[in-house]
């Protein structure tokens, strides 16, 4: 029997999608890791929120993930816009996006603020001398200058304050926690799009969903 015709002892391999519990599951440890890895696309997300005159939104630094409880965390200076809209209207928006994987993660989110409490008192005593340098800033973030501002002390230049420095930016500080209510999933491919929604509350829900 010619070896083309042998029968081969190797099964092919089998390939499928992932289920809606898979995917969810995946999502959420891509983000939980993204914190503690510089180059991670999901570190660093969009914030929406409502504003007067409309939707508002900036880049952000993700800080803490707790994938159990569906929670993310921010940092924010307690200052800024953004916390007076989100005491207005507590309901915003996170969108990642993943260039490499050509992933988009989008959370809609309940947020709590943090100022004056153990969780931003832990979270300030975690952030290192560097993180806390546009704390010390003594101009409200947004506020019209006669120049550019570093957004920090000046004399400091391209100086890192001293730890004992640093502590007077902890009043400027606050932590924006966000309960996740919904997830939605995703993932763009020429073999086609992927698309799928989690909901959280007010009841638990997986689907999928046309992209």
């Amino acid at each position: 029997m010619p070896a083309s015709e042998q029968p081969s002892n190797t099964e092919p391999v089998q390939t499928t999608s992932p289920s809606l519990a898979e995917l969810e599951h995946t999502s959420w440890q891509q983000l939980a890791s993204a914190p503690e890895s510089e180059k991670d696309p999901f570190k660093t997300m969009v914030v929406a929120t409502c504003a007067d005159a409309g939707a508002d939104a900036r880049m952000v630094v993700l800080r803490q993930v707790d994938a159990n409880r569906k929670y993310v965390w921010f940092h924010t200076d307690a200052r800024a816009e953004k916390v007076i809209q989100l005491e207005a209207f507590p309901t915003a928006t996170l969108l990642f996006w993943d260039e490499n994987r050509q992933i988009q993660l989008r959370l809609i989110v309940e947020t709590r603020l943090h100022t004056d409490d153990y969780v931003a008192d832990d979270q300030w005593a975690a952030l290192w001398v560097g993180g806390r340098k546009t704390y010390l800033s003594e101009r409200k973030p947004g506020s019209e200058q006669p120049a550019p501002y570093p957004g920090f002390p000046e004399s400091l230049g391209e100086e890192l304050p001293t730890e004992a420095q640093s502590e007077e930016g902890r009043d400027n500080f606050a932590v924006i926690e966000c309960r996740v209510l919904s997830m939605e999933y995703l993932h763009l491919s020429r073999k086609g799009q992927t698309r799928a929604q989690f909901r959280y509350e007010p009841e638990s829900k997986m689907v999928w969903l046309a992209p």
